[in-house]
């Protein structure tokens, strides 16, 4: 009986092994990217396609001597939970076609703070950033805000420090022939000082850029 018990264990080991998923990514400020969720969702398939192999089997907890085997049918929560991140991504994907629109690629990788920004101050709610006149019109440079972060969450893009990929932040642009006002509050007071140092980072970074320095 004993040879048996340890058959039944190194079986739950072996199928504990095989199907057990690696960590879900993090994701950015606003949640998951759409690359993650498509990752999230491949991990799941894999984990209901390994659970059709690997059956759930323990040992009786009553008599450790006595092996036993149950079974749940976790591959169709797996394939639900794998249907859900599939989910959220086409819905990422679809707001950026959405807010993007015909912009190339490159248009839309390029923050429009990071392209136009020459100046700017912290407020207690948020920033307040001066654009270069060819930002505008305010609703085209709205639009390419928008676009911008809408291309952000499709996948992890590096960009740690940008103003854009905050959760929660509400911009306002006003604008004439000598440039546009740009203020950017973020709902949540807790990331105050987080949209700060972004700012002053792309601030730093618009700097480089214009004096034709890599950042």
């Amino acid at each position: 009986m004993q040879s048996s018990t340890k058959t039944v264990l190194a079986a739950v080991c072996l199928g504990a092994c095989a199907t057990a998923p690696p960590p879900e990514p993090t994701g950015g400020p606003r949640g998951l990217r759409a690359s993650e969720h498509l990752e999230v969702a491949r991990e799941h398939e894999e984990s209901a396609r390994q659970n059709l192999v690997w059956p759930a089997i323990a040992v009786s907890p009553d008599n450790p001597n006595v092996p036993w085997l149950r079974a749940w049918d976790a591959t169709s929560e797996d394939e639900r939970i794998a249907q859900v991140h599939r989910s959220e991504a086409a819905a990422i994907q679809a707001a950026y076609e959405q807010a993007c629109g015909s912009r190339s690629h490159d248009e839309s990788a390029i923050s429009p703070l990071h392209r136009y920004a020459v100046g700017g101050w912290p407020t207690q709610t948020g920033v307040i950033l001066y654009l270069a006149p060819d930002a505008g019109p305010p609703d085209r440079l709205l639009a390419d805000i928008a676009c911008h972060r809408a291309w952000m969450m499709l996948a992890p893009t590096g960009m740690d420090d940008c103003p854009l990929d905050l959760p929660g932040i509400v911009v306002d642009a006003r604008g004439d022939e000598h440039g546009i006002t740009l203020s950017i509050v973020v709902r949540d007071s807790k990331l105050v000082d987080e949209l700060h140092r972004r700012a002053a980072r792309e601030l730093e970074s618009s700097e480089q850029l214009h004096r034709g320095e890599s950042p």
